[in-house]
């Protein structure tokens, strides 16, 4: 495609908001968390597998056929390109003996329970410390055994912790940790003695370092003829950031999200966030995703590591509802029926929930845990949280209540809870912004909800991408917030770069050549996500903030992926960072010129913030190369070379791994002469340029 165009001093809207560069993590979803962790043990409190559920599997597109939840189930997931080591599921196993790559089926217990070697065993009890069940380690042999896990990936120069809580039962008291070179049960590289242990259960400690690089076993060993209880285990290295891996840091720095939605998504529907904060917090399945939840990753964490990324958060809260003892989804056909009926067409999530169902009692809790972030010392939440180390309040602004609340509400009922949630945490502290879901209605109903909560709320929490959807939205706020003095400003709390631009984009599954996790990592979806980004530029500050989904590890739905040797930006996360780190600060119309989210090639030109800069970022995302000529007389620009940045990729497939960036960024210019540029616009790729002004 050839563009000509000409550029105009005319500003499209108010400057662009800085925070379209956000993100969201999701507890519970993708082994986000788990990769990202500083915890290094599968399973650490040893609790029976929850399986994953069929929503989990859809998204993760391991079913032949999504359209038949009996049809096969991938269970080898090292089969997909975007597998690597942080998806691994670590089985413990009786020592001696090796595991092996684990396959994820509906019935693995990722446990091993007898060694090939010795009569060693190991096995379930629910005599727990931490959580429903501990581990019983027999070593009935005459040898050195008991019980061990793969997949520690290790570096020199580091020290790893281990903790844990051991009771005896027969034998020694005096037992061992050794670390083995993965695979193997002779000669361990390191081993540590342990401090005795008694008949209760007895913290014990041991810290260690390797002299190379490399993936070991950590093995608790026994002496002959003894048995122990084991509970609550972590092993950590020492380069950890408040329970975040150093390279997850530095990864979701090189990001630099603005704004981090935490802790979901559906997850944060039926989160209650006090198993999340203190030393006392209780391992549990995923109600909404299944998989472990151990709640290591809780309110201190998640809020120091959006800090440390030099961000801010966003809390999506669990708001109350009868139906969510039971139901996961209830249908509008459902909405007037009785919620303690199980027999209602709806979705059952399998358990009793009757804790989030009163919706004052929700309120009341939101507003505890306002008051936990945000309290002083004069508070009872401040003094929890200062209590758990964190002095200084998190000050967090941002609170989304809750996610896809179609699920249990209608649009009235919402919106009414909405008014009742904000008053009672804004009682707490005034200075926070509330955020409506505004994406599960149509724009009449929205309208009414607004009217309903207009004077409670700040934001719209929506989705989607879809331009014309956007500006009749801008338009609602606008007359509400002229008719009633109010501030009210859009934002978009999760969402996916799928607009169809191309063939490899969310076209119908029966067409489709690949799946969504297939398409997530690819160069495609990075070039998808700068044309919606540079539509949300051209309306400045009526948008405030938007979050990619996700941040981390959602099977190549991220921004960032962390295995365990390290971690590196995904093609979206480098396409992220150029939009963290844009010079544009104001864009500019040109004459004629209106790019569509399907268009392949576009043009966008800004000013910098100073004025003494245009700002020039050329997208095209078809597969042959383009030209752009644009008349800039409109500006006093000299004659010479503009520098900037590109982006670019061999193949609309290509991705990012570990040890294989195939997104390249090169420094790149073009000319200028007698106020006219004309550039090619290669293939796959977008840029960036500075244009100095006179």
């Amino acid at each position: 495609m050839n563009l000509k165009l000409k550029a105009t001093s005319q500003y499209h809207s108010s400057p662009i908001s800085p925070k379209l560069a956000s993100n969201f993590i999701e507890l519970g979803y993708g082994l986000q968390v788990e990769g990202m962790a500083a915890e290094m043990f599968f399973n650490r409190s040893f609790e029976p597998f929850y399986p994953y559920r069929m929503i989990n599997k859809l998204w993760y597109d391991l079913l032949e056929d999504e359209n038949d939840h009996s049809s096969r189930c991938e269970t080898d997931w090292r089969v997909f390109d975007w597998y690597h080591s942080g998806y691994e599921h670590n089985a413990w196993f009786a020592f001696p003996g090796t595991a092996g790559y684990q396959l994820i089926e509906d019935d693995s217990t990722f446990v091993i329970e007898r060694s090939p070697i010795a009569d060693v065993r190991i096995g379930y009890c629910d005599d727990a410390c931490h959580g429903d069940h501990s581990m019983k380690v027999e070593n009935n042999s005459d040898i050195l055994g008991g019980l061990a896990q793969d997949g520690k990936h290790c570096f020199p120069g580091v020290t790893y912790t281990f903790k844990g809580k051991i009771k005896s039962i027969t034998g020694s008291e005096w037992l061992k940790v050794a670390i083995y070179k993965e695979g193997t049960t002779d000669n361990p590289v390191v081993i540590c003695a342990l401090n005795a242990v008694g008949t209760d259960y007895t913290d014990v400690w041991a810290a260690f370092e390797v002299p190379e690089e490399g993936r070991y076993t950590f093995a608790l060993l026994l002496p002959p003829h003894t048995s122990v209880v084991c509970d609550d285990f972590t092993l950590t290295p020492s380069d950890a950031i408040r329970g975040f891996k150093k390279s997850a840091v530095e990864a979701g720095k090189y990001v630099s999200p603005k704004v981090i939605r935490w802790p979901g998504g559906c997850f944060a529907s039926f989160y209650n966030w006090r198993d999340g904060v203190g030393s006392c917090r209780p391992p549990m399945y995923s109600y909404f995703w299944g998989g472990y939840q151990y709640n290591d990753i809780g309110t201190d964490e998640l809020a120091t590591y959006a800090e440390e990324l030099g961000g801010e958060s966003m809390i999506c809260v669990n708001m109350f509802h009868p139906f969510k003892r039971f139901y996961e989804y209830v249908p509008p056909e459902s909405l007037s029926g009785d919620p303690n009926d199980k027999t209602l067409y709806g979705a059952l999530h399998g358990r009793d929930l009757p804790n989030f169902m009163d919706k004052d009692a929700g309120a009341r809790e939101a507003a505890a845990w306002v008051e936990y972030c945000n309290g002083d010392e004069t508070t009872e939440g401040g003094r929890a949280r200062i209590a758990n180390g964190r002095v200084k309040p998190y000050h967090v602004k941002y609170w989304e209540m809750d996610n896809e609340i179609h699920r249990w509400f209608t649009g009235e009922e919402y919106a009414e809870t909405c008014v009742l949630y904000s008053r009672t945490m804004k009682a707490v502290d005034p200075t926070i912004k509330i955020g409506m879901v505004s994406y599960c209605h149509d724009i009449d109903t929205l309208t009414r909800m607004v009217e309903i909560a207009g004077m409670d709320i700040d934001f719209l929490a929506d989705r989607g991408f879809e331009e014309a959807d956007l500006e009749r939205k801008l338009s609602m706020i606008h007359a509400f917030n002229e008719a009633h003095g109010t501030h009210i400003r859009y934002c978009n709390t999760e969402w996916l770069p799928l607009n169809g631009a191309d063939i490899y984009n969310m076209v119908p599954r029966s067409e489709m050549r690949h799946g969504k996790c297939f398409l997530f990592s690819k160069w495609s979806y990075a070039l998808n996500a700068a044309a919606t980004l540079m539509m949300w530029q051209r309306h400045g500050m009526d948008i405030d903030f938007i979050n990619f989904n996700n941040l981390a590890n959602t099977h190549a739905q991220s921004v960032i992926e962390t295995p365990k040797e390290g971690a590196f930006p995904t093609a979206a996360g480098m396409m992220m960072h150029e939009f963290a780190h844009t010079k544009a600060y104001r864009t500019l119309v040109m004459e004629n010129y209106h790019p569509e989210c399907t268009d392949s090639v576009q043009v966008q030109l800004s000013m910098n913030e100073a004025g003494t800069a245009l700002i020039l970022n050329l997208l095209n995302r078809s597969e042959e190369d383009g030209t752009v000529a644009l008349n800039l007389s409109a500006f006093s620009v000299a004659d010479g070379e503009a520098q900037g940045v590109r982006l670019m990729a061999d193949s609309l497939l290509s991705m990012n791994k570990l040890d294989d960036m195939q997104i390249k960024k090169t420094v790149v210019t073009l000319s200028v002469t007698g106020n006219v540029l004309e550039t090619a616009v290669p293939a796959l790729s977008y840029a960036e340029y500075e244009i100095p002004l006179l």
